[in-house]
Order: structure tokens, then C-alpha cells, then sequence
């Protein structure tokens, strides 16, 4: 599901079978060099979250991307979104990231750092193929999360 009008309407409905919601990070850099590595790495982690959203439909929400700049504190950045989703009765909230800052946090925070992979070179076939895979890299964190 995705955060959208209609989706909520579900969400209401079933929130006992919907017990997940899915925060993609998305750094913002001005900067000369950062700013095209940024975005690379957007493209990557909103495709990610997609194919995340498409595999678990029915038991995830997924929210809007979060964009903040390095300057911004991490720590609280997560307890704000923990604060407010907790107000939503959702069990269990997974913040996914290609920026490595956050994979200091660890994992009771539930960040999930993936590197970015460039996908703007690729052919669709090669896009799904990379971010497949990386799926599969993902589920055993998701499963050992929910059978806790």
C-alpha cells in the first residue's frame, strides 16, 4: 500500500494484517559533486522501496520519501517518525537509505542502508535484474524482524 487516499481507506480497514510501515531517506546535497550522487542515489532507494511495496503488499505501508540534509540530526529525525507512526498502531517501522551516515545508527533503529546503485545507465530488464536482487538481499531482514 501506498500513502494516498485510497490506500488509507484499506489501511483503516485491515490495520490488523498491516502492521509495517516503510520510510524511504533521501539526502539532499547542494553541493557540486554531491548533488548528481544524491540524486542517483534517490532513484535507487524510491525504486527499492517500490519493489519492496509490490513484494509485501497487504502487510507494509509505504510512506512518502523523507529528504533532510547532512546537517540535520539523524537521532531525532528517527524518533519524530517512530513517534508519529507509533500514533498510527503500526508494530514495526523500517527507515530504508543508500546514505551510509545512517548505517551508524544500527540495527535497533531499523535502518536499512543498501549502496546505490547507479540505475539511470540501464535498460529496464537490468533495473528490475539489479533491484531484484537486492531484494532478496533484504527479505531475511524484514522476516527475522516480523518473527520477533
Amino acid at each position: 500500500m501506498h500513502w494516498n487516499g485510497k490506500d488509507s481507506a484499506v489501511f483503516q480497514a485491515q490495520k490488523e494484517y498491516i502492521d509495517t510501515a516503510v520510510i524511504p531517506l533521501i539526502v539532499i546535497d547542494g553541493s557540486e559533486h554531491g548533488f548528481p550522487f544524491a540524486a542517483s542515489a534517490a532513484d535507487f532507494t524510491l525504486s527499492l522501496a517500490n519493489i519492496i511495496e509490490n513484494q509485501f503488499k497487504g502487510r507494509i505501508v509505504l510512506f512518502p520519501s523523507f529528504s533532510y540534509t547532512k546537517t540535520q540530526d539523524k537521532q531525532s529525525l528517527l524518533e519524530i517518525w517512530k513517534e508519529e507512526l507509533a500514533k498510527a498502531d503500526f508494530k514495526y517501522i523500517f527507515f530504508i537509505t543508500s546514505d551510509r551516515e545512517w548505517s551508524t545508527m544500527g540495527d535497533e533503529h531499523d535502518v536499512i542502508w543498501t549502496p546505490s546503485v547507479p540505475l539511470d545507465s540501464m535498460d529496464q530488464k537490468m533495473r528490475n535484474s539489479v533491484l531484484e536482487d537486492q531484494l532478496r538481499q533484504l527479505i531475511p531482514i524484514f522476516a527475522k524482524k516480523w518473527a520477533n
